[in-house]
């Protein structure tokens, strides 16, 4: 992930894409009110931002003793296209995961007293008052 500086260099770079933003503007940009060795400073974060582009690190051309340029197409995400929540599946697993090992915990204890009352409820649902309010009645005529 990119920090700060690299980051906003980056930003730099995609806002004037197509154009050569020389290593005065990027200085004036990054570290305008503040003393640094700023030729080692451009260098690291050009290096960061080709490393986190990986295979797209061609996209950051450096222009020969005038600075760089970033070349790439820039595409806004479309409305609504984000991906799906995986929110919604993460509960429903906790809550599987909760029912097994409840039904687990109610198998091995069985025969202890708090045992008895999750393999009560758990196993035999049909002895749980909580759970025979949602189990059909059965009549056996």
């Amino acid at each position: 992930m990119l920090q700060s500086q690299p980051l906003r260099l980056l930003t730099l770079l995609i806002d004037r894409r197509g154009e050569v933003v020389t290593r005065d503007e990027i200085r004036e940009q990054l570290w305008s009110d503040t003393v640094v060795e700023y030729d080692q400073g451009i260098n690291f974060a050009i290096r960061q931002i080709r490393i986190a582009l990986g295979p797209d690190a061609h996209l950051v051309q450096t222009v020969p003793r005038r600075g760089y340029r970033f070349v790439g197409q820039v595409s806004q995400p479309m409305p609504g296209s984000a991906q799906p929540s995986r929110r919604p599946y993460a509960i429903a697993a906790a809550i599987l995961l909760a029912l097994a090992s409840g039904f687990g915990v109610g198998i091995i204890t069985r025969d202890a007293p708090a045992g008895q009352f999750v393999y009560d409820h758990l196993v035999h649902p049909e002895r749980c008052p909580y759970f025979r309010v949602f189990l059909p009645t059965h009549r056996n005529s």
